[in-house]
């Protein structure tokens, strides 16, 4: 298991840098750091990375989680996504998880804002022998999206 674990981080970590590339603080936009310094006003050394669709990313710690959240090239907040535990994810979710996709392994969970959706959204990371599943559900346990990726 943990062999299996540590080939899809790095395999994750390739498909990142294939599409991302890192960034100095100083060659991110003033206006992204600054909507950055307002909305995570208690965020430290966030690390900056610039992806395929021109958005800029800050990954970094708060409270204890992982969190990356999307601007815009003016500035604008697009996205936040947080690390959350499994402990986390309501009944509805679990209770689909469970119906819909019982022969894969929960990896990862985060919490979801969207600047056009006030609701929360629960993303989960699956994985089977075959495939890494990526699925985006409401707290109802309604799926929003869903996307597989074969395993090498």
């Amino acid at each position: 298991m943990g062999k299996d674990l540590l080939m899809l981080f790095l395999a994750a970590a390739f498909s990142a840098a294939a599409w991302t590339q890192v960034l100095t603080a100083d060659q991110v936009p003033a206006q992204v750091k600054r909507t950055f310094q307002t909305k995570f006003p208690g965020a430290k050394n966030p690390e900056w990375k610039i992806k395929s669709d021109k958005t800029y990313e800050a990954e970094f710690i708060l409270r204890g989680a992982e969190v990356a959240v999307k601007f815009n090239t003016a500035g604008k907040w697009l996205e936040t996504e947080t690390q959350i535990s499994q402990s986390q994810l309501t009944r509805e979710i679990r209770d689909t998880l469970a119906y819909r996709f019982s022969g894969y392994k929960l990896i990862e969970t985060q919490s979801v804002e969207l600047w056009n959706d006030s609701r929360v959204i629960y993303e989960v990371h699956l994985e089977n022998q075959g495939e890494i599943l990526k699925i985006q559900l409401y707290a109802n346990g309604s799926i929003l999206s869903k996307s597989a990726t074969p395993k090498n």
